[in-house]
């Protein structure tokens, strides 16, 4: 109640609205104080047209300020009355918070409903469209003022048992024909309600378009496919995937195990099961991207792949299956490997050459002093044979010498060809008393046996300079086979078929 611009009275209901404890704590105070400025000229507007006691004026809009400062929508009415034998205005408030709450959802609701990508259609009991959304007029190609009133068959153009839907699930898959005679695959779902039931029509029609172009892409890679799960099921299994790890068509089918095929790392190393790529990127949920793999296919062949691995939904690391593509790299890292065995090794011998020689010295001397000793090894009076039977008996002798010297080593000794007549042999690992001087008669023998040529035999003999290293020698490879060389030259200046140690042995003829 206000009365000459404040207020002279509050109900129980307006205390608590306006933030109070009391009404004291309210009366006295100027209308201005509670009702917003902006709200004022409509509440006076509307109490001007008040004559008599008890008119009532007609509901206004208004804010309520509470004492906090926060505001309060309300509809106003006026009523003119008394207070204390004095004309005064009783105000009556209706929270309209709820109200716009509830309309506010509303419009949000029709909002959804005709913004929808899905069709919207609700039908009564007997199957009469009494609803059509926009989306419905764009899938079923039929404008809602002819939809509305249709059955729902002759609407989406296929026969719809709704109460079946309903009954089954609320799901159904099945094909439907727009106004204009276009096929539509649908995804159908119905809901009961009290005077009929709403269905919700999703347009898949694309959708499974796009899976089946998707499939054919996939079916057509020559890059193996595959998706796996984290039970191991098989989940996807493209054709080049079948032919690069040798399943058969019927071996293997979707939902089975994929078989658990040995992986070796790009070394050869087989890897236990969680070190394999895919196991991997379901523990760390971190891709494996272009690395090189081996693996036995049931066959018994091995192939090399260049494989990606990751998850297939990394937003769901715990549930995503892994998708796992691979290329067949077996022919070009045989093609690589060929052409790093050439680079590497004797073409006439297919021993190691002289570059792949240093470099394995110098890798023996890094490993911890595996190298122990250090052969050069010239064949004597190969210049002679060759001026004399030519280069092509020349090339059979030098084979042969090879051939000798492979056998007449250590199995993890290694034999190179370092240049023309000259050979070089390095001893790794233990050395007892005497070894090493035995392996050096061993060499002079094989090498002086007779050689079988054409229309006779030859025998040569051979020169060997030897340096005995250990695991504090400092010696990098050029010299030590420099210094192997300087004591073969010493042998065969000492005379034919002589050998020369150096290092930590005194010298000897």
């Amino acid at each position: 109640m206000h009365q000459d611009g404040r207020f002279v009275y509050f109900n129980a209901v307006a205390v608590r609205w306006l933030g109070a404890r009391t009404a004291h704590e309210l009366i006295g105070h100027a209308v201005s104080r509670f009702v917003h400025a902006r709200s004022i000229p409509h509440l006076l507007a509307k109490t001007a047209t008040l004559r008599r006691p008890g008119d009532v004026s007609a509901a206004a809009r208004a804010t309520v300020v509470r004492l906090d400062g926060s505001e309060l929508d309300v509809d106003a009415v006026s009523v003119l009355t008394t207070w204390q034998g004095a004309a005064a205005y009783q105000l009556i408030f209706r929270d309209l918070t709820e109200h716009r709450a509830t309309h506010d959802t509303l419009a949000h609701q029709a909002a959804l409903v005709d913004h929808a990508s899905d069709a919207m259609i609700s039908i009564t009991r007997t199957g009469m469209v009494t609803s059509w959304n926009p989306a419905a007029e764009r899938i079923y190609r039929r404008p809602a003022h002819r939809a509305l009133a249709l059955p729902i068959d002759v609407a989406v153009g296929a026969p719809v048992d709704v109460h079946a839907i309903a009954e089954a699930g609320g799901v159904v898959h099945s094909t439907h024909y727009a106004m204009d005679g276009s096929v539509r695959t649908m995804r159908v779902s119905a809901t009961e309600f009290d005077n009929g039931y709403v269905l919700l029509c999703s347009d898949e029609t694309a959708l499974r378009r796009a899976a089946r172009n998707l499939r054919t892409v996939v079916n057509t890679l020559q890059e193996g496919v595959v998706v796996i799960d984290r039970n191991g099921w098989l989940l996807t299994i493209n054709p080049s995937a079948r032919r690069i790890l040798g399943l058969g068509e019927h071996e293997i089918e979707h939902g089975d195990r994929l078989r658990d095929l040995p992986v070796y790392d790009s070394d050869g190393v087989l890897l236990s099961a969680e070190e394999r790529p895919v196991p991997k990127t379901f523990a760390t949920g971190l891709p494996v991207i272009g690395r090189v793999f081996g693996v036995d296919r049931p066959d018994g062949r091995r192939v090399w792949v260049s494989m990606s691995c990751q998850l297939l939904h990394p937003d769901s690391h715990d549930h995503s299956p892994v998708l796992a593509s691979f290329t067949d790299i077996t022919s070009q890292r045989a093609a690589t490997e060929a052409l790093a065995h050439q680079a590497a090794h004797d073409v006439l011998t297919g021993l190691p050459n002289r570059a792949h020689l240093l470099e394995t010295v110098n890798a023996l001397q890094r490993d911890a002093g595996m190298l122990t000793a250090v052969m050069f090894i010239d064949l004597d009076d190969l210049k002679t044979v060759n001026d004399t039977f030519g280069h092509d008996v020349g090339d059979t002798v030098i084979q042969a010498c090879a051939d000798r010297l492979r056998g007449a080593v250590r199995r993890h000794d290694i034999v190179g060809r370092f240049a023309g007549d000259e050979f070089v042999a390095l001893l790794t690992g233990e050395l007892a008393n005497g070894a090493l001087e035995r392996s050096v008669d061993r060499i002079h023998r094989v090498l002086t046996e007779p050689i079988d040529i054409p229309g006779g035999t030859l025998q040569l003999g051979a020169s060997i300079g030897v340096i005995r290293t250990d695991r504090k020698d400092e010696r990098d490879a050029a010299t030590l086979l420099r210094d192997a060389d300087a004591a073969m030259y010493a042998a065969k200046a000492s005379g034919r078929r002589a050998s020369i140690f150096s290092g930590s042995f005194p010298m000897q003829n």
